[in-house]
């Protein structure tokens, strides 16, 4: 009798050992971008790294552009937005370091790949000898390059992986026309999955639509490498002139368009400046379209279950991004959960 007892608590124990290790597995991996040159942290961030279990910070060390008038380089390509300070609670976390490159850089014609290369070695050891006394090596170059610039760009991604574990950035348009684009020459990638629509259409949430990512990734899509999957938190306000051009401000206040009378209420995401007035530091004359694009944490999610229910083969979820009126602008608890 006691054998038969004895028995059946070890299968009992096998099985639930068996359910938490599936739970284990399937548990999601958060980690977040932090993309200011002053990467502070506060008690906001400190709950939202928390909640999440997160031990991973995408750190943006600087940005790689290209201007012909410039004299800091012969070829006119600089580095800018170099980050400048780090809290030092953030040696307590997996850093990743970010490198944004704009695709004019891959257009300038006497561009020396390996000459950008060692430029960007020398500057991401400097800035992670000065904030965290150790050089780093993974990280993450991030670029939305494109079938002409795709040589020059995989040459310089070659390069830098003799020196480091390299991440990079895919878009939505580079994974349904990868025979155009190109694959690039690594091992992982993270698929940005926001600011996949157009600004200049009103009728569209350019941060975010699940109508918009269902155009790019079906059920049958595929890509030869593993992506993390990066996700908007941030909500901003599209002001768009007479002249049909574009003026983003990184965040929605909605009671002032709503209460104000200088602006009129065309419907719930758009508005129209019916008096000259300032906004912001922003001069609005009349006429001026006004778009607010703010995210419900449906649409995220949609647009999640959406790449899930591909053949995409997927790891961690990346949020964009540690900063107080994204943090504020969405039930993160919530978000996580339903992910």
């Amino acid at each position: 009798m006691k054998m038969k007892i004895h028995l059946v608590s070890g299968l009992l124990l096998l099985l639930i050992t068996a359910s938490c290790s599936q739970k284990d597995a399937t548990k999601k991996v958060v980690s977040f971008y932090h993309w200011k040159s002053k990467a502070t942290i506060n008690q906001q961030y400190q709950q939202a790294l928390k909640s999440t279990n997160t031990h991973k910070i995408y750190l943006h060390y600087f940005d790689i552009v290209s201007e012909h008038e410039a004299n800091w380089y012969d070829d006119g390509i600089f580095p800018t937005y170099v980050l400048k300070e780090v809290d030092p609670a953030y040696q307590n976390f997996e850093i990743v370091p970010v490198v944004y490159i704009t695709n004019q850089v891959f257009q300038v014609s006497n561009l020396e790949v390996q000459k950008l290369s060692n430029r960007i070695k020398d500057l991401v050891h400097q800035i992670s000898q000065k904030h965290f006394k150790k050089d780093i090596s993974q990280i993450q170059i991030d670029c939305d390059w494109t079938e002409s610039t795709k040589y020059a760009y995989f040459e310089l991604l070659e390069s830098l992986s003799d020196e480091f574990d390299l991440d990079v950035t895919i878009r939505l348009h580079q994974i349904k026309f990868k025979e155009k684009t190109g694959v690039p020459p690594v091992k992982k990638g993270t698929l940005m999955v926001y600011n996949v629509g157009d600004l200049k259409d009103f009728d569209q949430n350019s941060i975010l639509q699940n109508s918009i990512v269902k155009q790019y990734i079906t059920a049958d899509t595929k890509y030869p490498m593993p992506l993390n999957i990066a996700l908007p938190l941030f909500s901003q306000t599209v002001i768009k002139n007479k002249d049909n051009k574009i003026k983003i401000i990184n965040s929605v206040d909605r009671p002032t368009f709503e209460n104000d009378k200088h602006f009129k209420q065309i419907n719930t995401s758009q508005f129209e400046v019916v008096k000259d007035t300032l906004y912001k530091g922003f001069y609005l004359s009349e006429a001026y379209g006004i778009k607010l694009e703010e995210l419900a944490v449906t649409e995220i999610v949609d647009s999640y279950n959406t790449i899930k229910q591909s053949k995409l083969i997927t790891n961690e979820i990346l949020f964009y991004h540690l900063d107080k009126n994204s943090l504020s602008n969405i039930n993160l608890s919530e978000l996580v959960e339903k992910l």
